[in-house]
């Protein structure tokens, strides 16, 4: 490990001891436990902490409202917010020795009624681990109608980068290309893969791809980079067409690995591509 996994990984597990530590002694914890990586395996040294509290019913509305002496008792929070999620108990902090802690509110009278991927239990005191369903998989179907109108949306919107270069808006244009390579393209990598990987934190999705696939996409954001700072237009018309092109061909991957129809015809593909092509600037 280097010195930054160390510390990475050192402030996380102080902070997962914080929490076995006052999960056992606060009585209106009843059981906590592990989601994401951490529980299913592959984290590495830089994974967040996805943890779970359950409280019983009826004293579950004071836990929650002691979320934030709750953080102090872990060592404090640098930034907290609670979830954006309507209906979602949970609150997102950056810890004081900066673990990353997403830490879920449940109730414990309805813990069976989800299930989850997988689970490590940390604490259990009474017997909730029983009730704790795992087993779960990824509504495919909803994913293939998301992916659908995402590439739909990608697609209507192919002639924002020639707008935004027409503009002159040289940094948006770069933030917009590099968004398409590792997030768009990889996300379609993914999903091809595992329908559950739409549901993956973008910022490590490129974790769950093939080194081939890794390699592709740094190649593609190397040239990107060196186009954009040298402000190539030629160069930057050829990575652009190439990232568009990758984007219609694992499109048309995860399409078909969801059993779902490309929702784009292959003769406007092509006049979209042919469009992009001959309104490029050339200088």
């Amino acid at each position: 490990m280097t010195q930054m996994d160390e510390a990475f990984a050192a402030a996380r597990d102080s902070t997962l001891a914080a929490l076995e530590e006052v999960a056992g002694r606060d009585a209106r914890i009843r059981a906590l436990w592990l989601q994401g990586s951490l529980a299913a395996g592959g984290a590495d040294a830089f994974s967040d902490i996805d943890a779970y509290v359950a409280a019983p019913d009826d004293a579950f509305d004071a836990l929650w409202r002691d979320r934030a002496a709750l953080l102090e008792q872990l060592g404090g929070a640098l930034a907290w917010s609670d979830a954006a999620v309507p209906g979602l108990k949970a609150v997102h902090a950056l810890m004081a020795n900066g673990a990353r802690l997403d830490l879920f509110f449940e109730k414990a009278g309805a813990v069976a009624e989800a299930r989850r991927p997988a689970v490590k239990v940390i604490v259990d005191k009474d017997d909730l681990a029983g009730r704790l369903q795992t087993g779960w998989q990824a509504p495919a179907a909803q994913v293939a109608r998301i992916l659908q109108t995402i590439i739909r949306m990608t697609r209507q919107g192919a002639v924002w980068p020639l707008r935004v270069l027409g503009r002159g808006q040289w940094p948006m244009l770069a933030a917009m290309e590099l968004d398409l390579i590792n997030r768009q393209l990889a996300q379609l990598m993914a999903v091809r893969h595992d329908a559950g990987n739409y549901y993956k934190n973008p910022n490590s999705i490129s974790l769950l791809l093939t080194a081939a696939e890794r390699a592709r996409l740094e190649a593609l954001t190397a040239d990107a980079l060196a186009a954009l700072a040298a402000r190539d237009l030629a160069a930057l018309k050829s990575v652009h067409l190439q990232v568009q092109d990758g984007l219609v061909a694992e499109g048309r991957a995860a399409c078909a690995a969801l059993g779902c129809d490309y929702p784009i015809s292959d003769a406007n593909e092509r006049a979209v591509r042919a469009l992009v092509e001959r309104a490029w600037p050339v200088g």
